[in-house]
């Protein structure tokens, strides 16, 4: 379909498809903040458009009976829904009075283990009876974000997690139901990132670790331990085939004789142990695929899911490899997997459940809101604005705001759309977590998102998107998970190839802050590890894909974002520190003068970032909206936002010079008089 032409500016300033007017901001949320009697001339109206991204995403499911309890991801507070599978419907609601990601979820003797993120200080273990929806705190695992849970036969809880900064790595921990007792099982991987997969049986514990965050420079890859429960010992039982991998990501016990595991991998590998002597009786490579979980078993049949194409794997034991069987949702990364007799049933995390008739491969899907569980505002990840559109990223989705209709539309996206960008067609463009690369969206076409372009793997977690219109390029700053440091990337829409650049400034550093202007590229970098080198400026060429100068900065910390006003680069720091240099003093080798810098830690919090509109520097903040004095980097804070993003504050403009964020977890039109 051929776009709209780009609007006049005579149009865009009659308002031809974008909010132009006082009017039309009112007409969708509530009265402006100009409607409220004495407001001091000067100050910006300030007009709700409601919750920016409301959904049910998820992270976790478990089946009890024909019932599926699918925990929720990235809301506040984080709930446990109940989907009955015969009839379609959410039977019951239950809420956790803590955490963000319900991720660990294991059942035994019909009811429901739980385990928490972001709740490293309180309980972040919990029981969950589905009899009537009780919810007790067990325990509270060491700093821990905990990522998989499981239940011995003998009732005994084993989990494991994240422990940021923890120097002995990640713990296996067990509670005793019976004593209520938290224990310290063994730790035995120091250079690990994270645990992600715990399993029980009768005589032993398994746990998988490896560095799917914060990796590299060293940092332990997959990993399997067998921990004997009589006496703790300890044993690496790591297949040979996983051993190159990133982490192990699933251990799953297939009644008596049958121990399988699943890694994250370039492709991701699945192996069959003996449970017995731990000796692996097959191993085999999942093709096209970065990760593979949930595991289900009938007879000599075995079925899987990979996360991030949607597909349902079918392998019968004592073959080669598996078969692609099914794609219940497309682009759905899976969070869970059961089986009532011949039927799979799953969910994937935009909010979606299914079945699949492993007889017939017949697929039906299920929306959990429309089946009754709740659609609340999730952590806003991105925003962007042009011609009466607002898109605001979350976990499986962007919500379109269409404020000249008043609607909100759900596009399905897999992942997470760390930053997007739209350009004068009114195209938007997304960079995807995790491995999605770049998508898009035309919302004058009768299609979805579609994947425009792919990234090598392991450049997974896009912090940046920005337009170069001068050379008419994508530029996105790029962090590499699992290997640590990132790449700069540029992109032609339509193309389908991009150029990477990987590690530009350096193996350790990542690229949080891309901006263009002046026919050059500019990126500033940080570091996902607390320690080692962070906060380089470059400027690159983009179209010859040279650097053209770099230099390190004395602030100590990572740059967060860039924007180029005029002749000067205007940056602020991850935590904070504002600074702006004199373009004109740069040559080639040679940095240009940072001859400006303010302190901004007061009224900013981690990872603020700026955006130049209408010839104002403006900046972001999970704490405050505010505008840069171009000379001096003075800030005047035009709103207390006390927004809740997950990776850091975004703002937006659209073409009326309207400024979009979050308030809260509301999104909210900001017009700067």
């Amino acid at each position: 379909m051929t776009p709209p032409a780009r609007p006049s500016r005579r149009q865009l300033l009659r308002g031809a498809g974008s909010v132009t007017a006082l009017t039309a901001l009112t007409a969708v949320g509530a009265a402006p903040a100009s409607a409220a009697p004495g407001r001091p001339s000067g100050t910006p109206e300030v007009t709700g458009l409601g919750p920016g991204n409301a959904d049910f995403p998820l992270m976790s499911a478990t089946l009890i009976g024909e019932t599926l309890w699918i925990g929720s991801r990235n809301l506040a507070p984080a709930k446990v829904v109940g989907y009955h599978v015969p009839t379609g419907r959410v039977t019951r609601t239950a809420t956790l009075p803590t955490g963000n990601f319900v991720q660990g979820s294991a059942a035994h003797g019909g009811v429901l283990y739980l385990g928490v993120t972001d709740a490293p200080k309180a309980v972040n273990l919990y029981r969950l009876d589905p009899a009537d929806g009780s919810v007790r705190g067990l325990a509270a695992v060491p700093g821990a974000d905990v990522r998989d849970v499981a239940v011995a036969p003998d009732g005994v809880v084993f989990a494991t997690g994240r422990q940021k900064g923890r120097a002995a790595g990640p713990g296996l921990y067990a509670y005793d139901p019976a004593t209520g007792a938290l224990t310290e099982v063994a730790s035995p991987a120091p250079d690990a990132t994270q645990g992600r997969a715990v399993e029980a049986t009768a005589t032993h514990v398994y746990l998988g670790v490896g560095s799917n965050l914060a990796g590299g420079g060293g940092a332990t890859l997959a990993s399997l331990f067998a921990v004997e429960r009589a006496t703790g010992r300890v044993t690496d039982i790591t297949p040979p085939a996983l051993a190159a991998d990133t982490i192990i990501r699933q251990i799953t016990a297939l009644g008596d004789d049958l121990l399988a595991v699943s890694t994250e991998g370039k492709p991701a590998h699945v192996a069959l142990l003996d449970p017995a002597t731990h000796t692996v009786l097959r191993s085999f490579p999942v093709p096209g695929t970065k990760s593979v979980t949930n595991f289900q078993r009938r007879g000599d049949t075995v079925w899987f899911t990979s996360t991030e194409h949607g597909t349902v794997w079918r392998y019968r034991l004592g073959a080669d490899g598996p078969e692609a069987f099914a794609v219940p949702v497309p682009d759905g990364n899976s969070w869970g997997l059961g089986r009532i007799g011949d039927t799979l049933v799953g969910v994937t995390e935009g909010g979606t459940a299914w079945t699949l008739a492993t007889a017939t491969a017949a697929v039906t899907t299920t929306d959990l809101v429309a089946a009754g569980a709740p659609a609340e505002a999730q952590l806003g990840m991105s925003v962007a604005a042009r011609y009466g559109r607002v898109y605001v990223g979350g976990n499986g989705s962007v919500a379109l705001h269409d404020l000249n209709a008043g609607t909100v539309r759900k596009l399905p996206v897999p992942g997470e759309a760390k930053d997007t960008v739209v350009l004068d067609d009114g195209t938007l463009y997304l960079g995807v977590y995790s491995s999605q690369g770049i998508w898009r969206y035309r919302p004058w076409a009768d299609e979805a998102p579609v994947q425009e372009a792919k990234l090598p793997q392991e450049q997974n977690r896009p912090q940046t998107v920005r337009w170069d219109d001068e050379h008419r390029l994508l530029l996105l700053g790029v962090q590499a998970d699992t290997t640590g440091g990132g790449s700069f990337v540029t992109y032609r829409p339509g193309s389908g190839q991009p150029t990477v650049h990987v590690d530009p400034l350096g193996p350790e550093q990542l690229v949080r802050a891309v901006a263009a202007g002046h026919g050059q590229a500019f990126l500033g970098g940080d570091n996902a590890k607390a320690t080692g080198p962070r906060g380089d400026l470059a400027a690159w060429d983009p179209v010859a894909g040279r650097e053209l100068w770099r230099a390190a900065t004395d602030f100590g910390s990572g740059i967060s974002s860039l924007v180029v006003h005029g002749h000067r680069l205007f940056g602020i720091t991850v935590n904070g520190q504002a600074f702006a240099a004199d373009l004109r003093t740069a040559r080639p080798g040679r940095p240009p003068v940072i001859d400006a810098r303010a302190d901004l830690r007061a009224i900013t919090s981690a990872n603020p970032r700026l955006l130049v509109a209408r010839g104002r520097v403006y900046g972001i903040s999970e704490k405050t909206l505010f505008r840069l004095d171009p000379v001096t980097l003075a800030a005047t804070v035009l709103v207390q936002v006390d927004a809740e993003w997950y990776s850091g504050a975004r703002v937006a403009v659209d073409d009326a010079g309207v400024l979009y964020t979050l308030r809260g977890r509301e999104l909210i039109a900001v017009r700067d008089r």
